[in-house]
C-alpha cells in the first residue's frame, strides 16, 4: 500500500482539517506563516473585540470548504490518491490544485488586509497619472508574483514544481482565469468557497449573526452540469431559498459591517496614514514589494500588521510633521473614532439604475464640496476625509445588466460570476431569471454608501453653527 502523508489541524469553525504533503510544506514557509500576523477584518476589532482572527485561519478554512464542495459535486479523488505524493494523474492534480488555490488565494494580502491595500491602490492611481507605474497595485498581482517567481529554497514556486503542481495553472485558477469554467466558479463567483468561509468565520468572531447561512445545505445542493463542453457549477432548484439566503446574508454583512460606519472608519483613517507613508517614501513601494521584498522570505514575512503598527509608533514618537496625519495617527492609536456626516445625500441609498447612480454621485460630490468649503471657512486647517465608492454593495448582477454584458443567454450561462440554478428538468438557468427567487427582484437594487469623516471637535462646531441644518435644506439634485 502507498505511503500516505497527512497533517491534521484543528479549526474552530470546521473542526479537523487534513493537509497533504505539498500543503504541509507550503504551510511551514515564511510566505504562509506571515498570514498569522494579518488580521482578516482590518481594524474591525476596534468595534468588535473578538474580530482578531487572521488570514491564516481563513485560508485553511477555504481549503476545507473547497474540499467539501469537490466531494459534493463528484470532482474529488479518494484519500488514497489525494494524500499519496506519488499519485499524479489528472483528476488528482485538479483536486490538489483547487485546494491549493483556496489555501493561497490570500498569499499577497497587505497588512491589515484591505486596509493598507486601499492606500496602495490610491497611491498607484496617483502614480499612474504621472506615468510612474510599473505594476497594477493589488493583492492579487502580488500573490501571483509570489506563486510564479519564488523558484528558490523556501519559495512557493520551487515547492509547487517539486510536488508536480503547475504554478502557472494554479495562478490562473486563483485569478479566476482558468480555461476550466468550474475552477473559476469555485474560486470567484457569487457562490464560492471563499465567501462561504469568511461569512461564517467573520460572523462567529464578531458575534454579529447577519452573516449566517446554512452552509451544509448549500454545499449539499451544488451540482455540475455540462454545457457546450464546459462543466458549470449550479445549485439545484430545491435549494433556491438557501442560495437567496446566502446572497442576502452577504449583502447585509457588507452593508452593515464592512462598508458602513463601524470598523471602516478606522480602516479609512489607517489607509490615509499609510498613503502618506507611501507618498513620502516611508514604506515599501509596490514596485519594491514585487521586485525585491518577495525574493526574501524573511523580509516578506515582516510585511504584516506589525509592519504598519511599527511605522505608526515610530512616527507618533515625534517624526510626523503633517498636521492631519499627526491627528489621524493619534486617533487611530488611541481608538478615537472620527465623526461621520450622514446627512443626505451623504447617507446610504438604494440605487435602482445606472442613471440613478450617476445622479447620486453628482449630488454626493456637490454635497462634499459644499461641506468642505463650509469647514474651511470655519477652520482652514481642519481635515475632511471624503469617500465616494467606486463599487456598491450588491446582491448579484441583475438580469438587465447581464443582458447588456452578454450577447445571449447561453453566453451568460457560461459566465463565471452569476449563480446558476439546475432546474428539476435538468436545465441550467440564471438565478436572477428564476421567478421563485428573491434575487429576481432584489438584484435590481444596490447599496450606495458614501462616507465623510471629520474630527469630533469640528463636527460639534458644525452642529453649533447650524451648518448641518443648512445642509439638510440644500438642494444638491441640481448639481
Amino acid at each position: 500500500m502507498a505511503q500516505l502523508y497527512k497533517k491534521v489541524i484543528f479549526d474552530n469553525i470546521h473542526g479537523y482539517i487534513t493537509l497533504n504533503r505539498v500543503e504541509s510544506r507550503i504551510l511551514e514557509t515564511a510566505y504562509y506563516q506571515r498570514l498569522r500576523w494579518v488580521r482578516q477584518l482590518g481594524f474591525s476589532f476596534y468595534i468588535f473585540p473578538g474580530a482578531t482572527h487572521t488570514r491564516h485561519a481563513h485560508a485553511l478554512g477555504v481549503l476545507h470548504v473547497m474540499d467539501r464542495i469537490l466531494k459534493s459535486i463528484g470532482l474529488a479523488v479518494s484519500e488514497d490518491k489525494l494524500f499519496n505524493p506519488k499519485a499524479q494523474d489528472e483528476k488528482t492534480n485538479f483536486h490538489r490544485t483547487m485546494r491549493l488555490a483556496a489555501m493561497l488565494h490570500d498569499i499577497g494580502t497587505f497588512p491589515f488586509s484591505h486596509t493598507t491595500e486601499i492606500a496602495y491602490i490610491a497611491h498607484w492611481q496617483n502614480q499612474q497619472k504621472a506615468g510612474k507605474t510599473k505594476y497594477i497595485a493589488n493583492h492579487e498581482n502580488l500573490g501571483s508574483r509570489i506563486i510564479l517567481h519564488t523558484d528558490f529554497e523556501g519559495g512557493l514556486t520551487k515547492i509547487l514544481k517539486e510536488e508536480g503542481i503547475d504554478p502557472q495553472e494554479l495562478s490562473k485558477v486563483i485569478a479566476g482565469q482558468s480555461p476550466q469554467l468550474i475552477a473559476n466558479q469555485l474560486m470567484h463567483s457569487d457562490v464560492d468557497a471563499d465567501r462561504m468561509d469568511y461569512l461564517t468565520r467573520d460572523a462567529l468572531h464578531t458575534g454579529v449573526k447577519i452573516g449566517i447561512f446554512d452552509m451544509d445545505f448549500l454545499i449539499r445542493s451544488l451540482a455540475v452540469h455540462k454545457e457546450k463542453g464546459q462543466e458549470i457549477l449550479c445549485i439545484r432548484e430545491d435549494a433556491l431559498n438557501v442560495v437567496d439566503s446566502f446572497l442576502i446574508s452577504r449583502y447585509l454583512w457588507y452593508s452593515q459591517i464592512i462598508n458602513d460606519g463601524t470598523g471602516y472608519k478606522f480602516d479609512l483613517i489607517a489607509a490615509k496614514i499609510f498613503e502618506y507613508f507611501l507618498e513620502n517614501g516611508l514604506a515599501y513601494s509596490f514596485e519594491h514589494l514585487m521586485d525585491g521584498v518577495i525574493e526574501s522570505p524573511n523580509e516578506y514575512f515582516t510585511f504584516n500588521d506589525s509592519y504598519f503598527m511599527a511605522k505608526l509608533h515610530e512616527y507618533l514618537a515625534g517624526r510626523i510633521m503633517h498636521p492631519m496625519i499627526r491627528e489621524l495617527s493619534e486617533m487611530l492609536a488611541r481608538r478615537i473614532p472620527p465623526a461621520q456626516v450622514k446627512v443626505a445625500p451623504l447617507a446610504p441609498t438604494l440605487v435602482e439604475s445606472e442613471d440613478h447612480r450617476k445622479s447620486l454621485v453628482k449630488q454626493t460630490q456637490a454635497a462634499m464640496d459644499w461641506l468642505t468649503a463650509e469647514i474651511r471657512n470655519i477652520d482652514p486647517e481642519a481635515w475632511v476625509v471624503c469617500d465616494i465608492p467606486t463599487r456598491d454593495v450588491m446582491f448579484t448582477q441583475n438580469a438587465d445588466s447581464l443582458k447588456r454584458r452578454y450577447k445571449t443567454n447561453k453566453e451568460a450561462l457560461l459566465a463565471r460570476d452569476p449563480a446558476k440554478i439546475l432546474t428539476r428538468h435538468d436545465e441550467p438557468r440564471l438565478l436572477v431569471e428564476m421567478q421563485g427567487s428573491l434575487m429576481s427582484i432584489l438584484s435590481q437594487y444596490r447599496n450606495f454608501i458614501p462616507r465623510v469623516y471629520l474630527s469630533p471637535e469640528v463636527y460639534e462646531i458644525l452642529k453649533s453653527k447650524k451648518v448641518l441644518d443648512r445642509m439638510r435644506q440644500q438642494d444638491f439634485a441640481g448639481a
